[in-house]
Parts: C-alpha cells; structure tokens; sequence
C-alpha cells in the first residue's frame, strides 16, 4: 500500500514566507535557551535577515507561535507542526 503523500496540502496551506519565519523562529528560541548555533545555523539566520519575505512581525508571530505549542501543546493551534 503506498503511503499518503499530504505534501501538496501543506503546501497549498502553509506559505512559503511564513515556513521561512518558523524555521528563523526555532532558530531564535535555540538562542534564548542557551544552545549553541551550528555553522548551517549561522548561514540559515543569514539568508533570513536579509529576506525581504520574512518581516519582524512575521518573525514575531512565529515565535509565539511555537511558543504557545510548547506550552499548550499542538492540538491549540490546528492539525498541521
């Protein structure tokens, strides 16, 4: 049986600029808790810093986000990470 393929779906759900903004978030959280950046770290923080896409209130939005699933857990936020 071959397995669900959902790719699409997300893609169609979940735009581009906001996924650049969660990955900048993660990032961003990895600092505040202390955790040491990796070389592709530092590259990826850099590409975002100076994409035009990925604004500060983006940025913000995702922070809080991925905040409130560590606090409250997935299921607040809707059925897709």
């Amino acid at each position: 049986m071959k397995p669900l393929d959902f790719s699409n779906e997300l893609n169609r759900l979940m735009d581009l600029y906001w996924r650049k903004a969660r990955i900048a978030a993660r990032l961003l959280i990895k600092r505040e808790e202390g955790r040491p950046w990796s070389a592709r770290d530092h590259r990826l923080a850099e590409r975002f810093a100076t994409d035009t896409g990925v604004t500060n209130r983006l940025l913000d939005q995702a922070v809080h986000s991925l905040k409130a699933r560590k606090k409250y857990g997935s299921s607040i936020l809707g059925w897709f990470n």
